[in-house]
């Protein structure tokens, strides 16, 4: 891709599935969640309840892997899991 006098270079995103905001599973959005156990209010960094993830310093930990004992230092969406 050519703009004025740079260029730059692209590359197509790979499709992901749907990922609800609220309980972190696929298939289906936050509007459309079931779940009375959400993650509304807590740390999508570490899945703290008493601060939000701009201010967060603790260590990475993505709930869904953490509660089935997989490896869960990475954060949701990533490739890790």
């Amino acid at each position: 891709l050519v703009i004025g006098w740079g260029r730059a270079q692209v590359r197509v995103l790979e499709d992901r599935p749907l990922q609800c905001y609220k309980c972190l599973h696929y298939g289906h959005m936050a509007a459309a969640c079931q779940t009375d156990n959400g993650l509304t209010g807590r740390c999508f960094r570490c899945v703290g309840s008493e601060h939000v993830a701009q201010g967060c310093t603790a260590a990475v930990r993505y709930p869904l892997c953490h509660k089935e004992r997989r490896e869960a230092g990475h954060r949701m969406g990533g490739r890790a899991c």
